[in-house]
């Protein structure tokens, strides 16, 4: 009996979820997008911080999601709930308060935070870098955070030291980085 209770429960709130729209949720944090849950370098995009995305799936690790036309994962772990949108039907009335003297505010430059995973690779590391990396493309030679920003995090870091160098090796699903000092010297495919 308690068997067929709770899975009544839990079909009534599966129909539930799929008759709502789809659950807005906000980014903690600039995130990546990816094409492959499973494959940490098909970034697609970064989202910015404090973005409304639409949520389609979601598991432990990560969650399907919708934003601007594009679904893709990100890790479920940089999303929060989107606060909702309170209006009023009528305005309220405020106090009339005499307005403050308006002294003029020096000159501030902001700095726009870009959108565009190009735009943001451009500013880190100049466009002759950044086509490249864009393009998920390693080379011996470069960084460990100019790899990271190539494939992505990897599933796994083996760090060993060796007299007065560190040497790690990063291994993704198909393929290994291996770096000494933070600079890419070796890569392959897993074995």
């Amino acid at each position: 009996m308690k068997k067929a209770i709770l899975f009544v429960f839990v079909l009534f709130a599966a129909l539930s979820l799929t008759a709502q729209d789809l659950q807005k949720l906000a980014t903690k944090g600039a995130v990546r997008l990816f094409a492959d849950k499973d494959d940490l370098t098909s970034v697609l995009q970064i989202i910015p911080d404090a973005t409304i995305v639409e949520a389609v799936s979601a598991d432990t690790l990560f969650t399907l999601i919708r934003w601007e036309d594009i679904e893709g994962y990100v890790k479920s772990d940089r999303l929060t709930a989107a606060l909702p949108v309170v209006t009023t039907s009528q305005p309220v009335a405020q106090p009339v308060q005499e307005a403050a003297p308006v002294r003029p505010e020096p000159d501030v430059q902001v700095r726009q935070v870009p959108t565009d995973r190009f735009q943001t690779l451009a500013e880190k590391y100049g466009l002759n870098l950044a086509k490249p990396i864009y393009q998920h493309k390693v080379w011996k030679g470069i960084s460990s955070d100019m790899a990271r920003d190539s494939w992505g995090k990897p599933i796994q870091i083996n760090r060993m030291y060796v007299d007065r160098s560190v040497e790690e090796e990063w291994i993704y699903s198909q393929k290994y980085l291996y770096f000494r000092d933070g600079v890419l010297v070796d890569w392959g495919p897993v074995k």
